[in-house]
């Protein structure tokens, strides 16, 4: 071998064992990863409560929030005028129909009675005295007849004076709370303005707007409609009935006035904060879940096979409380606790099955 073809042999040796010990480190390396015992995390199952779905009776029904009205309000006004002499009411007073509640001096009508009563007993006497003397052929029979038109009207100015002496104990028309005390003692008063205002407490009625999507479902069925008032506790409250539904949309809220009256106003005041429902479809003995189940997007999971199953929103029969299941899922074990944080097809521990 020449010495020009050593060092090229050369250099293709050290090649050749630098290629060698690089496979060789690398089958190192595979066997001794491959020998490793690797040690993966397995995250635990998610803990659900199941329950199944019951029978319930649901009534499909509105709830709108509102204040309680008198259906009447009445002015009272005086129908004599003078200085008022007592006036005993303040705003909030419960009063009876016929009650007193303010004195318009008495003197000056005190006076017409005495003067209708004096004109009543002079014309009385004249004509009893007209009557002897046309007995004795004295007294013509147009005398008496004059005599007996002027009695007549004294006879009625004697009682319009007497009424008018009755008006000046100004009493409440109705009975109810006294919600406007503009008077006071020492005050005018007229029959131009009213000395109060009476809100009629046995005929109380609750103004409710409703959203227009309910507009078609309650004006159909107004005739079936079951209607209860309740305090904002729900601790007290009354069956109502329908007064009127309007007969149009309010293009500014989008909702439409359903007037009801208080089957028993005794239960409530007036301006009392309280919430209408309006149930307007019944059905009985049906498979129902508790509206807590659903999330808040209105979808719900059942388990199955220990895994988590979506079902997605639907539209539902329901009331405040229940929804009906939709059909197909009613032999189902509805997740009803720890539904918010499980996924599709995940799995998942049932730790516990409600009844």
């Amino acid at each position: 071998m020449s010495d020009n073809r050593k060092p090229v042999f050369r250099r293709i040796i050290k090649y050749v064992v630098f290629i060698l010990i690089i496979v060789a480190a690398l089958i190192g390396l595979n066997m001794f990863f491959s020998s490793r015992t690797v040690e993966t995390y397995t995250p635990p199952l998610k803990n659900v409560v199941t329950a199944e779905a019951q029978r319930r009776d649901i009534r499909e029904s509105v709830t709108v929030s509102s204040y309680v009205e008198s259906q009447s309000m009445v002015p009272v006004v005086p129908f004599v005028s003078g200085t008022i002499e007592e006036y005993g009411i303040e705003a909030g007073d419960k009063v009876e129909e016929g009650d007193v509640i303010a004195v318009i001096d008495k003197e000056p009508y005190e006076l017409q009675v005495a003067q209708a009563e004096a004109a009543l007993s002079a014309y009385s006497s004249s004509y009893e005295r007209l009557l002897r003397l046309q007995e004795a052929g004295a007294a013509t029979q147009q005398d008496i007849d004059t005599v007996k038109a002027q009695l007549d009207a004294a006879q009625a100015q004697e009682e319009l004076a007497r009424l008018q002496l009755s008006y000046t104990d100004v009493t409440a028309p109705v009975t109810g709370s006294i919600i406007m005390a503009s008077s006071s003692k020492g005050s005018p008063a007229s029959s131009q303005s009213p000395v109060a205002v009476i809100a009629d407490t046995s005929d109380l009625v609750v103004n409710a707007e409703v959203s227009e999507r309910y507009y078609s479902v309650l004006t159909s069925n107004r005739e079936n409609l079951t209607l209860t008032v309740y305090d904002r506790n729900g601790e007290i409250s009354s069956s109502a009935s329908l007064v009127s539904i309007a007969p149009y949309i309010n293009p500014t809220t989008k909702t439409f006035t359903v007037k009801v009256r208080i089957d028993d106003p005794s239960l409530f005041s007036i301006g009392m904060y309280v919430k209408v429902n309006i149930a307007y479809a019944s059905y009985e003995d049906v498979m129902t879940l508790p509206q807590s189940v659903r999330k808040a997007d209105g979808s719900l999971y059942y388990a199955e096979d220990g895994c988590a199953r979506y079902i997605a929103p639907f539209q539902s029969v329901e009331d405040d409380e229940y929804f009906m299941v939709p059909s197909g899922y009613e032999d189902k074990k509805f997740i009803v606790e720890g539904q918010n944080s499980v996924l599709d097809g995940e799995k998942v521990n049932i730790v516990e099955s409600v009844k």
